[in-house]
């Protein structure tokens, strides 16, 4: 009895050592009361309009609904290699005219519904559909895209046909251009069964089941419908509250959790909508939020991580220009003279020194310095207000008694005046059109800036109804396509070219890189075209902006990559969750992201 209570005694002693040894090292691991909580809140400064594939607009949107919905093949987000996934790699013909696809079956969507082939025909003909005008962007880079067919009448095996090869093609049919939606819930009445490829390739289809199908396919009511919020991805939509968050939560039965790249260890990931940057700041102190992947960069320098240790700070170059749209539509700005005076009116130096605080890096081309074929050798775009007021007045404009600048137009005289349109929610992109405005005014230029909310602004650009416009954009973490940028074809139905650049060289070129499977090659042509576009100046190259990461510091496995939003939200373990990463997944190798400096 003596021996079993000195046995009892020490397992005790044993245990309460263990015990404190635990809880010491878990103070030691979470000093700052971390929460332990197995979730990501991630900041928004503009509350979603849209996550349903195809129709959403925003960035953070895009983001969303990849937690949803996946494309054909993964991407390893390290090299940008394609993974074989909702289906193999491509079977490439000799002649680059067909590529045939295995569906993998394994694979099912969250509500138990198998996948097939009939899935992925939904989705192309749905996004190729010329009456859905919102998939005018992601039409263009389908444009060689003849048809789609059953291997053999085999719903597992599916082959694309293209009128002409494309280097990019890959890529574009399974890397994440056309994520992959459920046929029996979007198209419950088999609508796309009844339209035939011709009529897809067609520009105005008289059958009206195309018309059905996109009103369908983009009716409001359907937007926030969770029934409808179904996919093959790692979470399910939990909920949406309008101008306060959008929340999604793990899918246990996910068809891939336990493979490589398949990881997704948040069991919550909610994105939260704060318009005010001071109070989104002021969220992250509190730990009301976790992540803010773009702070203002202002706001970003007062961070400080001495006060607030539990807050962690980094930058990170990525694919991202921001830049003014010219409206060639508009009279003031057809003539491309006038478009290089206005460009040397801006002052890049200051702005980037007293509002952005030196977190971007000036950029001179269509194509941002981060990125293969870059032209380094383009001269600097001087701020040079000496220069403009000459090349206005050869132009035709001089000063009235007002001090303001005129010229006859028409026959009738016309002022120098122009709304400049930025989006709301940014503060910086604000200060910035109002410095901009500022200098324009000091020569007899007068602009009025407005600022418009974020759908408005997006509809109001693509339908070039607007004057100018300051303006960001992201791109390819590979190589850029400019076609949906740059080419005249993209400037009607609300396609991207929304300043209406239209110049044939430059088509031209683009369609011959589109075509090209050389390197070296592709690099002389986007050369050239660099050029053409600085000659012309349809957009005024500003800067390429950090992603200024600012984050509670209770995760692991944070990892940057070179695709917007820069980091794999899905791959975070909250430390002292009890999470452990998938044997044998991406987490547990080397990270070896190149970090752009």
């Amino acid at each position: 009895m003596k021996k079993i209570l000195s046995q009892l005694i020490l397992t005790i002693a044993i245990a309460a050592i263990f015990a404190a040894c635990s809880k010491k090292e878990a103070t030691v691991e979470n000093k700052y009361g971390l929460s332990t909580k197995n979730n990501v809140v991630w900041w928004t400064p503009q509350d979603i309009t849209n996550i349903i594939p195809y129709l959403a607009q925003d960035a953070h949107a895009q983001y969303a609904y990849a937690f949803i919905w996946e494309p054909l093949n993964n991407i390893n987000i390290r090299t940008q290699e394609l993974i074989p996934w909702l289906s193999s790699l491509a079977e490439i013909s000799p002649d680059h005219l067909t590529y045939t696809y295995t569906m993998n079956p394994k694979v099912h969507f969250n509500d138990g519904h198998p996948f097939t082939g009939e899935d992925v025909m939904f989705s192309f003909k749905c996004v190729m559909n010329p009456k859905q005008i919102e998939t005018t962007q992601t039409r263009g880079s389908l444009e060689s895209l003849d048809s789609i067919s059953y291997v053999n009448g085999d719903k597992m095996k599916v082959a694309f046909h293209l009128s002409k090869p494309y280097f990019r093609m890959d890529r574009i049919l399974a890397g994440g251009y056309v994520p992959i939606c459920p046929k029996h819930i979007f198209d419950p009445k088999n609508y796309t069964d009844q339209m035939s490829w011709k009529d897809i390739k067609s520009v105005n289809p008289k059958n009206p089941i195309f018309a059905k199908q996109a009103e369908e396919f983009k009716d409001p009511s359907k937007v926030r419908d969770s029934k409808m919020m179904v996919g093959t991805g790692p979470y399910f939509f939990k909920e949406w509250i309008t101008n306060d968050h959008i929340s999604f939560r793990k899918d246990t039965n996910y068809w891939a959790k336990n493979m490589p790249w398949g990881e997704a260890y948040p069991e919550e990931i909610t994105i939260k909508t704060i318009t005010d940057n001071n109070a989104a700041v002021t969220a992250l102190k509190a730990k009301d939020i976790d992540f803010m992947d773009l702070v203002p960069a202002a706001l970003y320098n007062q961070l400080d991580s001495t006060k607030q240790p539990f807050i962690k700070k980094d930058t990170f170059y990525y694919n991202n220009r921001s830049y003014i749209s010219w409206n060639a539509e508009r009279p003031l700005f057809q003539s491309k003279k006038v478009r290089w005076a206005l460009s040397h009116l801006i002052d890049r130096d200051k702005i980037i020194k007293e509002i952005f605080k030196g977190l971007v890096k000036a950029n001179n081309s269509a194509i941002n310095f981060t990125q293969p074929h870059f032209d380094a050798t383009l001269k600097p775009i001087e701020f040079n207000p000496d220069l403009a007021k000459s090349m206005l007045a050869e132009e035709g404009w001089t000063a009235g008694d007002d001090g303001i600048l005129f010229k006859m137009i028409d026959g009738k005289k016309t002022p120098f005046h122009f709304i400049f349109s930025v989006y709301a929610g940014s503060d910086v992109v604000k200060q910035t059109a109002l410095v901009i405005a500022e200098q324009m005014r000091k020569v007899g230029i007068q602009v009025d800036v407005t600022t418009t909310e974020w759908s408005v602004w997006i509809e109001n650009s693509r339908t070039h109804d607007y004057d100018a416009e300051l303006a960001n954009i992201g791109g390819n973490a590979d190589e850029d396509d400019p076609y949906e940028l740059f080419h005249s074809s993209q400037a009607k139905n609300k396609g991207q070219n929304v300043y209406s650049f239209i110049n044939p060289e430059a088509d031209k070129l683009i369609e011959q890189f589109r075509v090209e499977f050389d390197y070296n090659k592709r690099d002389s042509l986007m050369k050239r075209f660099q050029q053409i576009v600085y000659d012309e100046m349809p957009v005024t190259p500003l800067w390429c902006q950090a992603a200024r990461f600012a984050f509670i510091d209770r995760y692991d496995n944070v990892e940057y990559i070179r695709q917007r939003p820069c980091v794999n939200i899905p791959f975070w373990i909250v430390r002292g969750s009890g999470v452990k990463p998938v044997i044998g997944s991406p987490s547990t190798l080397p990270q070896t992201a190149a970090k752009y400096k």
